[in-house]
């Protein structure tokens, strides 16, 4: 998912792009996998922050 997430955010198709990544995000947190879930949050607060919804990068990173 996460890697679907970069593809979609490359095409301009934002949208698309957060709902991976926030599939990829309850994967990583169902396994445990605190690397996966840091990048995956990375990805999602500089999706938002380009879309202008920048309230919404910060809550992601808090």
């Amino acid at each position: 998912m996460h890697q679907l997430g970069h593809i979609y955010a490359n095409k301009g198709e934002v949208d698309q792009a957060i709902a991976l990544y926030n599939q990829s995000l309850e994967i990583f947190e169902r396994i445990g996998n605190v690397q996966g879930k840091a990048a995956t949050l990375h990805c999602l607060a500089i999706l938002y922050a380009n879309k202008g919804d920048v309230d919404e990068a910060i809550a992601v990173c808090l």
